[in-house]
C-alpha cells in the first residue's frame, strides 16, 4: 500500500464510480481497477461492493476512507513543507542587532519579511558591538545588523551598507557647562573625563575614541567603563563624565541628557547587514532580498 493507491481509493470512494474516478485521476479505468484490487489484496479487506450497476463502500472501506484522507493530507503537507524549505520559505533565521535599532527601522523590515515568509521562525539577540560581531563569526546569528567599522578584519563576512548614517555627538548632562552649545570641536574636550563602553562590550568603539581624540591632539581621560549603553548614559546623566556616541543612541537617553554636534571627526556610524559567506541557510539570501526591496541598503 502506498500514497498513490490511497489517492486512487479516495477518488473511487468519493465518486462511487470507477469510470468517473479514472477520468478525475487521468488514468485508464482498467488500471485503476487493478490498483484497487491490489490494495484490497494487500490489506486483506473488501473495500467496495460493486457490480455493473453500482459501487458502494463496505464498512471497512468507510473506515479506511477516514484514515486515508488524513494520511494523504498529511503526506501532501509534508511534501509542500519540504518544497518550501528547499526554496528557503520555512526554517529558522537567527537575527542579531544593536540597540536602538529595535526602536527604528528594524520592526518595519521584520514585518515585511514575515509577510513574505510567514512560516519562517525568527529568533533575536540584542548584543553590543563586540559580542554581536563574535556571534556573527561563530554562527550564533545568521544575520547581524551591526556597524561597518572593523568588519573588514573579520574572516569570511559579507555585508551590505545601509543608507542610515549617524554622525558622532558629544553627550553631556543638562547641568554641564557645554550643555547649551549647538556644536563643539573635539579638540575642546581634552580636559574632560570620558565614559566609554568597555573593551569587552565594544572593542572597536573604544579604539575609535582613542583614534579620533589623538587625531585632535590629545589622549582621552577615560574615568569609567560601562558594559551597556544604557549604563553609560546613566553615568553621564548623574555627572560622572561625558561621552561620545552616535546621535541615534539618543533613543535611550533621558530628557536631561544633551546631544551636541561634534566637529573635528570624520567618523560616521553606519548600519550594515552582515552575514557569513559560508552560511548555507537559504533564508539569509531571502532576508537580504527583502532588505534590498525596502531600500534599507544602498
Amino acid at each position: 500500500m502506498d500514497i498513490r493507491q490511497l489517492r486512487y481509493f479516495i477518488s473511487v470512494a468519493n465518486n462511487l464510480n470507477f469510470t468517473a474516478a479514472a477520468k478525475e485521476l487521468h488514468i485508464a479505468q482498467p488500471y485503476l481497477s487493478k490498483q484497487i484490487a491490489e490494495l484490497e489484496s494487500q490489506t486483506g479487506l473488501k473495500l467496495f461492493e460493486r457490480n455493473t450497476r453500482y459501487v458502494e463502500l463496505t464498512v471497512a472501506g468507510t473506515e479506511l476512507l477516514k484514515e486515508a484522507t488524513f494520511i494523504v493530507a498529511r503526506a501532501e503537507a509534508a511534501v509542500n513543507k519540504a518544497r518550501l524549505a528547499a526554496q528557503g520559505s520555512v526554517g529558522n533565521l537567527k537575527i542579531g542587532f544593536m540597540g536602538p535599532l529595535e526602536k527604528e527601522m528594524l520592526p518595519v523590515l521584520l514585518k515585511k519579511f514575515r509577510m513574505s515568509y510567514p512560516m519562517c521562525n525568527l529568533s533575536f539577540s540584542k548584543l553590543g558591538w563586540g559580542p554581536l560581531n563574535e556571534a556573527l563569526v561563530d554562527g550564533s546569528v545568521d544575520i547581524a545588523f551591526t556597524v561597518s567599522d572593523g568588519l573588514e578584519r573579520l574572516p569570511g563576512i559579507s555585508w551590505k551598507t545601509s543608507r542610515y548614517f549617524y554622525p558622532l555627538s558629544l553627550v553631556v548632562p543638562s547641568e554641564h557647562p557645554l550643555a547649551q552649545k549647538e556644536r563643539i570641536h573635539l579638540s575642546a574636550l581634552s580636559d574632560e573625563p570620558f565614559i566609554v563602553l568597555s573593551r569587552e562590550e565594544s572593542p572597536l568603539a573604544y579604539e575609535n575614541l582613542r583614534r579620533i581624540c589623538v587625531a585632535s591632539g590629545f589622549y582621552p581621560k577615560i574615568v569609567c567603563e560601562a558594559s551597556m549603553l544604557e549604563t553609560l548614559l546613566l553615568m553621564v546623566d548623574i555627572g560622572m563624565g561625558i561621552a561620545i556616541q552616535t546621535k541615534h543612541t539618543q533613543a535611550y537617553a533621558s530628557p536631561s541628557i544633551h546631544y551636541i554636534e561634534l566637529e573635528g571627526s570624520d567618523f560616521y556610524g553606519g548600519y550594515v547587514v552582515a552575514w557569513r559567506q559560508k552560511n548555507t541557510n537559504p533564508l539569509v539570501q531571502l532576508f537580504i532580498e527583502v532588505v534590498e526591496k525596502e531600500h534599507f541598503i544602498t
